[in-house]
């Protein structure tokens, strides 16, 4: 029987098994995205930037790599073994970040941000790395929006972030739910910790808590609060709460926060154990939960997340100064996209500018704000300036050709005063009416500029 040659075929097909046999698997915990799900991705992030620069943030970049003691005061210590260790110089402690916020703050300390007009507004988009629990929807690298409002303290700051949210999840068409709490200052939770000790300790509590609980009884005994195992769950719904131990300065302030989130007609669930994964946070915390078919709140694996940090920056060699963030998950938004057309962003022509003089008018300017948007309009403002001059310079520096303003008089009368940009002149419009008034302005616009394309035309001929 005559002996058969092997062909080059043959060989590359017997060569590309063996090959085939060692290929490299993607670690745990990581995600790759692909096709048409990375055009939506990219989609999703230039939404996201948008919207920062909508709301008058200034973009920062800060390095994947960061000194640990950057974390290690801010941070539960449980956490640490979290921390992905980098090699670094003789007794260096680097670690990839496991968030945004403190790398923004440093870079505030370090590049003197502080010494200029506050408040700061910042916001920054990257990976961050955890080595979390591995599980659905949870991974080890992930991508944040970070938002942070540096140097004022007013419950006005905390509906401006948790609207962002809110409209970055509408406009998506994710339902979604807000939980949101108070968690008080140092005294309250010391007070409130031993309470909530004195439970879990009680007979037959601890037998039920997951292993990580109870190593953390006697260690971070606020960190039992935010456990998503089922067991602790439900043994949660019978602790203390700590709304009971709230001073009665941060009560109000609490509660002047849910008066704003309520004239924005922002749909909140109170939540008396949500406390966050973090040690630095005190007063306001908050969570965005993605709603199920059925209406019910999906709480293990939150979209978003933020809350208030008044003693951070001081904690990281700064002067005491107040400070709120908010950070947006990108993959887990990702997940929950059922339609990538609806990314699709405002222009960047016909801008109309909202300026404000006082809290009410800032309250109300932010609801217009967000009903403009909505409604399709390309809107800018500066919540963060108190000056009107200074509004209106930026209005100009925008090239805005509307600016609409409010202050206490237009407040009272139910009115607005809208300002055409080109020509100064201006006219009072009944607030309700503002939209209507403006439609019928684009449309006049757009006839002058078709006026002109037609003389232009002729004027060639």
């Amino acid at each position: 029987m005559p002996r058969v040659k092997k062909t080059s075929t043959d060989s590359n097909v017997k060569k590309t098994e063996e090959r085939s046999g060692k290929v490299i698997p993607r670690l745990l915990g990581m995600k790759d995205i692909l096709g048409s799900e990375c055009v939506c991705y990219d989609l999703l992030v230039n939404k996201a930037l948008n919207l920062a620069k909508a709301y008058s943030f200034s973009p920062i970049k800060t390095p994947i790599i960061e000194s640990f003691d950057l974390y290690k005061k801010s941070t539960r210590s449980n956490l640490e073994r979290e921390f992905y260790a980098v090699e670094g110089e003789k007794s260096e402690r680097l670690v990839l970040r496991p968030e945004l916020t403190q790398g923004i703050l440093r870079a505030y300390l370090e590049n003197k941000l502080n010494e200029g007009n506050l408040p700061v507004r910042l916001f920054s988009l990257g990976p961050i790395f955890r080595r979390e629990k591995l599980q659905s929807g949870r991974y080890r690298e992930s991508t944040q929006l970070d938002l942070e409002i540096i140097g004022e303290k007013n419950p006005i700051t905390e509906a401006i972030l948790i609207s962002i949210a809110h409209n970055f999840f509408e406009e998506l068409g994710i339902a979604t739910q807000v939980q949101v709490n108070s968690i008080g200052s140092v005294e309250c939770r010391r007070e409130y910790s031993s309470k909530l000790m004195a439970f879990y300790k009680e007979r037959g509590r601890r037998s039920k808590l997951c292993n990580s609980c109870k190593n953390n009884l006697g260690k971070n005994i606020l960190g039992l609060l935010d456990c998503k195992e089922d067991a602790c769950v439900k043994l949660r719904e019978e602790a203390p709460q700590i709304a009971d131990y709230l001073s009665d300065e941060s009560r109000e302030y609490f509660t002047k926060t849910l008066e704003f989130l309520d004239e924005l007609n922002i749909s909140y669930n109170f939540n008396p154990y949500l406390v966050r994964g973090l040690n630095y946070y005190n007063d306001t915390v908050f969570e965005f939960w993605p709603l199920n078919e059925d209406g019910s709140a999906q709480g293990k694996l939150a979209l978003a997340g933020g809350g208030r940090y008044d003693s951070l920056i001081n904690s990281l060699g700064g002067e005491p100064t107040p400070a709120i963030g908010l950070a947006i998950g990108i993959e887990r938004t990702l997940s929950r996209l059922k339609d990538k057309h609806s990314l699709a962003n405002p222009g960047e022509e016909n801008i109309i500018f909202i300026a404000q003089l006082g809290e009410q008018a800032k309250l109300k300017a932010l609801q217009l704000f967000q009903e403009l948007r909505k409604a399709g309009f390309n809107v800018k403002q500066s919540f963060t300036s108190d000056s009107l001059r200074t509004q209106l310079e930026e209005a100009a520096a925008l090239k805005a050709r509307t600016c609409l303003i409010l202050g206490k008089k237009e407040i009272l009368d139910g009115t607005i005063l809208m300002r055409d940009m080109d020509s100064s002149a201006q006219e009072v419009v009944v607030f309700k009416k503002i939209k209507e008034r403006l439609i019928k302005k684009d449309k006049i616009i757009e006839k002058r500029l078709n006026i002109r394309k037609e003389e232009e035309l002729h004027g060639r001929l």
